[in-house]
């Protein structure tokens, strides 16, 4: 053990991230041989992507103007395996994205013995759970990356995750499979927000009048010590019928409550609040033919929520956050007859205790329908998404065409669009004028 405590604390004591650091201490090299079998399993590809946004509010400047790498390192010996990725990116519109930096660092365990396997994962990894497409209901483990909106996939849109995963597998009931995952976060890492104030949603968290909040704010508030860890467990079954997922997490709101006053005269000064909170919740899919039918539910307790107006004046100025349950309830639907792919999703959004006393309305429905059809032998994708709030009627969207040029290089053009509902109202208004139209391209090797 001695030895181990002295690479780890040289290797800290270096700045090794965290991800990285498990991978270094848990996939040794002994012998000669196991040193060349180690070459032997060694896999590196990477990609390089560029994008350009331009919106098309003529009174804007262009949006996003990005070039990324990203390289990843993969090892495969026996039943471990080992990935470390970087990310790179220059970003001459908003500069304070230029940078490089880990993504994932983890290794993983895969021991199987008849019909039980076990799967030990141990570093810096994305997680991701429920049957939701595009929705966040029970797929609380990433926290969200929310500096960036135009062409992301799930991997950009979510940071990943240091602790410590386990699942364990066995097959061969008469229903079917079964597993159990359980997750340890020993580290909380809350969302990525837009705090500088080069980056144009920047002004949508902070609008005129209100001091914006700082990188070194958020790290403050957030919970530093080993108790302020996260935990999480989900119990599967796959049939021939139907699969069937229950699971809870104990964890934090990873985008910050943000508490002030507005007592006084502007600008105002906010401070950014973590409270714990607790999902229960569970997903199924239920395939038929060309069709598969998609449930989740997840319920929230812990949510914090913003007052409304005659909260904030009987608290004599001050946003103290209000207590409320949460569910969260979605139906969807995919078809796919040959090469078309179609999505329906119906969702609801509820706060049981309608009492009022907050901004937010205590019921919100919507609906989500993607389409994507390939051509040309999958050479070409043109393919479109929308979410729709069925209560004020305000929307938000995509639409993107990509050519697989050849097996390694693909170009794309695509457009996101926000609209307002009924008199401006909806969460997507404000986001009007980030409407925009973006193309670019990748390669991958």
């Amino acid at each position: 053990m001695k030895p181990v405590s002295l690479k780890a604390s040289v290797l800290n004591a270096a700045g090794i991230p965290a991800g990285l650091l498990w991978v270094l201490l848990l996939f040794p090299i002994g012998t000669d041989a196991a040193a060349a079998d180690f070459a032997d399993s060694v896999t590196f590809s990477g990609e390089t992507e560029t994008l350009f946004a331009f919106p098309f509010s003529a009174d804007r400047d262009l949006t996003e103007a990005r070039t990324g790498a990203k390289a990843l390192l993969g090892a495969y010996i026996g039943e471990a395996e080992a990935r470390i990725t970087f990310n790179a990116e220059y970003n001459p519109v908003i500069p304070s994205r230029t940078g490089a930096a880990l993504d994932e660092a983890w290794i993983r365990w895969n021991p199987a013995a008849g019909r039980t396997s076990l799967s030990l994962s141990l570093g810096c990894q994305r997680i991701s759970w429920g049957a939701a497409d595009g929705l966040i209901l029970t797929d609380v483990v990433c926290p969200q990356n929310l500096v960036s909106y135009a062409g992301l996939d799930f991997a950009g849109s979510r940071l990943p995750v240091d602790g410590v995963s386990v699942r364990l597998g066995i097959s061969g009931f008469s229903f079917g499979d079964f597993s159990a995952e359980v997750l340890w976060l020993p580290v909380f890492i809350p969302a990525k927000l837009p705090l500088e104030n080069d980056n144009p949603l920047n002004a949508l968290l902070f609008p005129s009048g209100i001091i914006p909040v700082t990188a070194a704010g958020i790290q403050e508030a957030k919970p530093n010590t080993i108790t302020g860890g996260e935990y999480g467990l989900r119990v599967s079954c796959y049939t021939p019928l139907f699969d069937l997922s229950l699971c809870g997490f104990y964890g934090w709101n990873d985008i910050p409550y943000l508490r002030g006053s507005a007592a006084g005269p502007p600008p105002f000064s906010m401070t950014p609040e973590f409270h714990r909170t607790i999902m229960a919740g569970g997903d199924a899919s239920i395939p038929a033919d060309n069709f598969l039918f998609r449930l989740e539910a997840a319920y929230t307790w812990g949510g914090r929520f913003t007052p409304d107006e005659a909260a904030i004046a009987a608290a004599l100025g001050n946003l103290v956050p209000v207590e409320k349950t949460r569910l969260q309830m979605l139906a969807g639907m995919d078809w796919n007859p040959g090469s078309w792919t179609v999505t329906v999703q119906y969702c609801e959004d509820l706060l049981p205790a309608k009492d009022g006393g907050i901004e937010r309305d205590w019921r919100k429905n919507g609906t989500t329908l993607s389409v994507s059809r390939s051509f040309l032998r999958g050479v070409l994708t043109v393919s479109s998404s929308c979410y729709l709030g069925l209560r004020d009627f305000d929307a938000a969207g995509s639409g993107e065409i990509r050519w697989a040029v050849t097996g390694a290089l693909e170009l794309f053009l695509g457009t996101d669009f926000f609209f307002g509902g009924i008199d401006g109202r909806g969460d997507y208004a404000a986001y009007r004028d980030l409407s925009c139209l973006w193309f670019g391209g990748i390669y991958r090797f």
